[in-house]
């Protein structure tokens, strides 16, 4: 089974926005459907945060064909290993964090929060053992709803 997620066509004008919209667009149709492939636009961005999924054991793999981008999720028992994605920050709010609040907020998550920041797309883990803050771009499997 595969499933497929377009992205919208649009140029480099609108480049943050867009990445972000891509992105967000990209994580959220994971858990869309049950299929094990999943495809979508190619967006370097993306690619970024796939290849952190992977470095945290969260997808199997992915291959970039030309401007499409083929995801290898990961089951366990049957389940995929990825629960539940939530979007932080998004193209109309932004969610940044120094490295302080990060360890505060992070203290008790067992989760992996996906943070941008200039070194690249890194785990909230990453940020907090280089010391530096970033931007919330996701949540992956954890309860945290609060962030006010």
């Amino acid at each position: 089974e595969t499933g497929t997620v377009e992205a919208p066509a649009g140029g480099s004008g609108r480049c943050a926005v867009d990445a972000m919209q891509r992105a967000c667009e990209m994580v959220q149709a994971l858990l869309k459907t049950p299929a094990a492939l999943q495809r979508t636009s190619y967006h370097p961005l993306c690619v970024q945060i796939l290849q952190l999924l992977q470095k945290e054991g969260l997808v199997r793999g992915y291959t970039v064909e030309g401007n499409r981008i083929s995801i290898l999720l990961k089951h366990y028992q049957g389940a995929p290993v990825i629960r539940n994605i939530r979007v932080v920050s998004k193209p109309s709010r932004d969610i940044w964090l120094l490295p302080h609040e990060l360890k505060f907020r992070t203290r008790f998550n067992t989760g992996l929060w996906v943070m941008q920041t200039p070194l690249g797309v890194v785990s909230h883990r990453d940020c907090i053992e280089m010391g530096i803050g970033g931007k919330v771009m996701f949540a992956v499997n954890n309860g945290y709803q609060q962030w006010c």
